[in-house]
């Protein structure tokens, strides 16, 4: 299979995860997460699960991980089409971005986009105060956003900057959803270029 076949795959399948990434932070944002349920009468288990189920004590670290998937394969994709497919087996997205820039030196929405989630400096507090904190970079989001401790189970990452954050955890589900959906039409527009050249 050609190099603009791969990518068209990888644009398709990275849609699944944006989907859920979107749709999820949209419930969230309606929802108004909430992780306390102050109630008069007995509150079960069940109806606490209910009513915190689009909080970001319930899912921010699976949210996450879906989102820097997503990042993780659109920097594939466009990186297929001008690199060796040999050079991708990584997960590491700070290197995807660096050749990105590289190789797409043009496309300078698509980059501060990228940057501003993938770079900790450009990063939104929200993330920023939670890699810092942890002391991680993106290069392994594989690793913190699916084990919660480290590979050899001997330090245990904190998410407590990125979760029961009321107020301020909505004002990053808004900037992110808006962001995302600002950025996805570049980003469509120039995967549709590359696959049909």
């Amino acid at each position: 299979m050609e190099a603009k076949n791969k990518s068209y795959k990888i644009f398709l399948f990275s849609e699944h995860y944006i989907f859920m990434v979107t749709n999820t932070l949209e419930k969230m944002i309606e929802a108004g997460n909430p992780y306390i349920i102050s109630s008069d009468n007995e509150i079960t288990e069940t109806e606490f699960i209910d009513k915190t189920k689009y909080s970001d004590y319930s899912i921010i670290i699976a949210l996450l991980f879906l989102f820097y998937h997503w990042l993780e394969l659109i920097l594939k994709g466009f990186l297929l089409v001008k690199l060796n497919i040999k050079n991708l087996t990584h997960h590491n997205i700070e290197k995807l971005l660096k050749d990105f820039k590289k190789n797409y030196p043009n496309e300078t929405t698509i980059i501060s986009f990228f940057q501003k989630y993938i770079e900790i400096n450009n990063m939104p507090s929200f993330l920023k105060n939670f890699f810092n904190k942890n002391n991680l970079t993106t290069r392994n989001f594989y690793d913190f956003f699916k084990y919660p401790l480290t590979k050899h189970f001997n330090i245990e990452y904190d998410y407590a900057s990125i979760t029961r954050t009321e107020d301020k955890g909505i004002d990053f589900f808004k900037s992110l959803l808006t962001d995302i959906d600002q950025h996805k039409k570049y980003i469509v527009k120039l995967g549709r270029e590359i696959t049909s050249q």
